[in-house]
């Protein structure tokens, strides 16, 4: 058995290898696009286990750190329990330990054996997820006045809004990927876009600024449709809630049953969602293991579901 270094000419096979697994599938597009990598495991010349990454700018006490995102390890079932994903992953910090600083995961399942083996591997845990949500009621919801953006070419010609709104909010936080006005455009090319409707509903409060609430409508993992509260853009208190009536507007125009949101433990509008009846219904953990001496906080971290991988 040997370890394979990505390149394009086998992208192909390892497309083909990880549509075995749930969590990995990822199409040509969302590859390339996403500036993914991968290590990988042969046996012959049968791939056996692929551990592929995001390649991203993450910023991380103010400034945007070359970071790895691990999307998913699979190893084919007959190789497990022989330390092939461990292999893997350490060759994975030999490859890269001088081209990124940190390389980070995402684990919803505390206490499970995936949960366990990125600890026994060094991971740290350095955030928790708490996910809020909120059942919509059959009352009747009069129509705020907000834009409403349905697709990508709408995405894009609001781009310079959104970026700037994002900024204005967010700057002072760490956490999110470096983008530009064309990040919501590119959400075309998001993993998610397999599962999710993406919908930007932007509300106008005066002629230099805007707030606005980016949702995905998905029933993936849940018997019935929801939104999903990607980024919610607004400091506002009167826009907040504004905003957040304009979504169950939205949502129940939809058909959806239910809105939830994830955020980072340390995130204030937490607080928010609860003054509007929403409740935490589970937590999943950001970890990380460094590829270098230096130490690392996310005390700052606050998270957008857009980073999800």
């Amino acid at each position: 058995m040997k370890i394979i270094k990505y390149n394009q000419n086998i992208l192909s096979q390892i497309l083909r290898f990880i549509k075995k697994s749930k969590f990995t599938p990822r199409t040509k597009n969302s590859w390339v696009e996403n500036d993914m990598t991968s290590v990988n495991m042969k046996d012959g010349n049968r791939i056996i286990g692929v551990l592929p990454f995001e390649r991203v700018h993450l910023k991380i006490k103010k400034k945007f750190e070359k970071v790895l995102w691990i999307s998913a390890l699979f190893v084919l079932p007959e190789y497990r329990n022989r330390k092939i994903g461990t292999n893997i992953l350490k060759s994975s910090e030999k490859i890269f330990k001088n081209k990124f600083k940190y390389i980070f995961v995402i684990r919803e399942d505390y206490g499970t054996k995936a949960f366990r083996w990125y600890k026994k591997n060094g991971f740290k845990t350095v955030s928790k997820i708490l996910s809020f949500e909120k059942k919509i009621n059959k009352s009747l919801v009069i129509k705020p006045n907000y834009e409403l953006l349905d697709n990508f070419n709408s995405f894009k010609k609001k781009g310079l809004i959104l970026n700037k709104t994002f900024n204005n909010l967010n700057s002072a936080y760490d956490g999110y990927k470096k983008r530009d006005s064309n990040f919501w455009y590119n959400l075309k090319n998001h993993y998610y876009n397999r599962n999710y409707i993406f919908k930007i509903l932007l509300i106008k409060e005066s002629q230099n600024k805007y707030h606005y609430a980016l949702v995905g409508k998905t029933k993936m993992r849940d018997n019935c449709f929801r939104f999903e509260i990607l980024e919610f853009c607004s400091s506002n208190i009167i826009y907040k809630k504004f905003l957040l009536n304009s979504i169950t507007h939205l949502a129940k125009k939809e058909n959806c049953k239910k809105i939830r949101m994830k955020i980072s433990i340390f995130d204030k509008f937490q607080d928010f969602l609860k003054e509007n009846k929403f409740k935490k219904n589970w937590e999943t953990y950001i970890l990380v293991k460094k590829l270098t001496k230096s130490k690392i906080s996310l005390s700052n971290y606050k998270f957008f579901q857009t980073e999800y991988i």
